[in-house]
């Protein structure tokens, strides 16, 4: 009995014992252990993952692929990673995917982009570089090899200024748009119709919802969105006009620098030039040649210090630059059918006037002994003003600029304007055009205001004769893009109409649908009569019949398509040459032009020399049928 009591007490301690330890370990694990429990429960968290969309391909008016995704092994640096051994990680890259070091170094050392950035240095990267890089880490740390899709240019260099490219997001944008939701290693639109369609063409980016442990192992999905593909993006551009009108500058640029030359008698340089091609009803832009050009590729693989060099920093303003849009130049004798208008509509001239055309002019009163010169030292005697456009005198119009001229002496308009200014304003020069592309700069409509500014090239920053005299027949320091003098003539072309020119047309979703169409602009009018217009495109059409672009056109088909143009030869500053100039209007109809096709070229001297028969290239690849018949009979080197 005594032994059975024994043996109840040894078991109701061990009871005690056990019930003690149990409370012990609850309130540790209640109390003590709280906090680490806590961060496991926070260590298997949300984290989310991304799936990048497919970015919308660029289609040109016939629906041919100017741009589309190619995929691509992206091999990525991100600086901040590199650690002490940087100088030899590189190295080991370098020798890997025989990317020059310096062409690494200089991508990695861009000041645009943060440290923290994953840089793209190579593309079309070997899966057995990936698979060396994976194996070993520890040589390559800050460096991945990641799955993405790259653009790819079906037409090669075709366009490459109005298409842009694409590029790593820079700190600048990023700091823009990560509120929209970019990351740091964004791919974005850099330039061209990529840049400014980008949240078109981007898509959205696929989300998955994971839950993770603390070493980033999923444990469990719980959704996913897929990506959504950018939308396409239609223009109205024509790649095969755009390639003929690209082919026909280099050829025109080639032939001027091989057979003119200059008063000096050096060769033509004939180093740069455009071409803009606009559907003279809506203002759609056809074709817009820049040259010198590139390859858009270039910017896919990453640009060689060469290239860069070449791009932006060469002596011809670099080739990145759109001679279309981007750079003013001054304009010659083209602007006279805009100025002619002018002196009519002030009352200085009639459509039915007969006007002097002299070898040289001198302003009424004036006796500081400047002459203005006509291109010829003859006498020509009076000559209407289509006569006056058809032939090109300088004179004519130099007498018209006296005229304003006094006008703004005896009422100068407001902010020290004048009427000229005023008028030119009206056709939308000293403006940007509003084209869908970006950097368009306004030109340069000189006036008295603007004189002030400049007392270095007027006395005392006054405004002199010459100023209005030097702007009609479109020399002195009048400024103007090509795609300007093309806006402008797409107006005399269509009845007054002032459109703005734009490149895409519509923007089509990914399952085919259109979800928005590019509307036509055309709502601003200058304010000239049917009449008025009727008369220049009848003049301009006699330039090319018997006038300065004659020889150009010999053996044209005008009865078939109508043509109608103006030569022009503008002075440039010292130690260049001549730039050379043609504008004209082109169509079955001589009264309603269906196109507008502006031409020039720097350095390139007479306008009916070297841009006339380039323009006459390009008119044959916007009328194929005819082209057999177009049979050029002389090339001269007409003013």
């Amino acid at each position: 009995m005594e032994r059975a009591s024994s043996r109840l007490r040894v078991l109701a301690l061990l009871v005690a014992l056990m019930f003690i330890a149990l409370s012990t370990r609850l309130w540790f694990l209640q109390v003590l252990a709280t906090q680490r429990f806590d961060k496991e429960a926070r260590d298997n968290s949300v984290r989310f993952a991304y799936t990048d969309p497919l970015r919308g391909q660029i289609v040109d008016a016939q629906g041919r692929k100017l741009v589309l995704n190619q995929g691509s092994n992206e091999l990525r640096i991100t600086p901040d990673q590199l650690g002490d051994e940087g100088e030899a990680v590189v190295g080991r890259v370098a020798k890997l995917t025989d990317v020059p070091i310096a062409d690494i170094v200089s991508k990695l050392q861009d000041k645009r982009y943060l440290p923290s950035q994953a840089i793209p240095v190579a593309e079309f990267v070997p899966k057995e570089v990936d698979f060396y890089i994976s194996e070993h880490p520890t040589r390559f740390p800050g460096v991945e090899v990641e799955q993405t899709s790259v653009r790819s240019y079906p037409f090669g260099r075709v366009a490459a200024h109005v298409l842009g490219w694409t590029g790593l997001i820079d700190a600048a944008q990023y700091a823009d748009l990560q509120k929209q939701g970019y990351g740091p290693n964004d791919i974005v639109g850099k330039a061209g119709l990529e840049s400014v369609y980008e949240p078109y063409l981007r898509g959205e980016r696929g989300r998955q919802k994971l839950i993770v442990n603390a070493d980033g192992e999923t444990i469990q999905a719980l959704g996913t969105i897929p990506p959504t593909d950018g939308d396409d993006l239609k223009l109205s551009l024509d790649a095969r006009v755009q390639r003929l009108a690209e082919n026909a500058l280099v050829d025109g640029m080639a032939h001027a620098r091989a057979t003119y030359t200059d008063i000096n008698g050096n060769a033509m340089r004939a180093n740069a030039g455009a071409v803009v091609v606009l559907d003279a009803d809506t203002g759609g832009v056809v074709a817009m040649a820049s040259n010198p050009g590139f390859d858009p590729s270039w910017y896919v693989h990453g640009l060689t210090p060469q290239q860069n060099k070449y791009l932006n920093t060469n002596e011809n303003v670099g080739a990145s630059n759109n001679r279309a849009i981007q750079l003013s130049y001054t304009p010659g004798s083209t602007f006279k059918s805009i100025t002619a208008l002018a002196a009519v509509k002030e009352g200085f001239a009639s459509l039915s006037g007969s006007y002097p055309c002299v070898g040289e002019y001198t302003h009424p009163n004036d006796t500081s002994g400047t002459t203005f010169n006509n291109w010829t030292s003859a006498n020509l005697g009076y000559m209407s003003i289509a006569r006056a456009l058809e032939v090109s005198c300088d004179t004519v119009f130099d007498a018209f600029g006296s005229d304003f001229y006094f006008k703004w002496a005896q009422n100068p308009l407001g902010d020290n304007g004048d009427l000229l200014e005023r008028d030119l304003h009206e056709w939308g020069f000293e403006s940007a055009t509003g084209i869908d592309l970006p950097s368009e700069t306004d030109g340069l409509v000189p006036d008295p205001g603007w004189a002030a500014t400049q007392p270095d090239l007027f006395d005392n920053g006054a405004w002199i004769p010459g100023g209005d005299i030097l702007t009609m027949i479109g020399s002195g320091y009048v400024q103007v893009t090509p795609l300007q003098l093309a806006q402008a003539y797409a107006a005399i072309a269509n009845g007054g109409h002032l459109c703005r020119p734009h490149i895409a047309d519509q923007i089509i979703a990914p399952d085919g649908s259109i979800e928005k169409r590019i509307d036509d602009h055309c709502d601003r009018t200058v304010p000239y009569s049917a009449q008025q217009l009727a008369y220049i495109r009848s003049a301009l059409r006699s330039v090319v019949s018997s006038g300065t672009a004659q020889c150009a056109f010999a053996g044209f088909p005008t009865s078939q398509i109508a043509v109608a143009g103006k030569t022009g030869t503008a002075e440039r500053e010292a130690g260049k040459q001549d730039t050379s100039w043609f504008a004209s209007m082109v169509g079955p109809d001589p009264e309603h032009p269906q196109y507008v096709v502006v031409t020039m070229v720097e350095q390139g001297g007479f306008g009916g020399q070297t841009a006339a028969p380039i323009t006459r290239e390009v008119i044959d690849a916007l009328y194929p049928e005819v082209a057999d018949a177009s049979q050029p009979s002389c090339i001269t080197p007409d003013r």
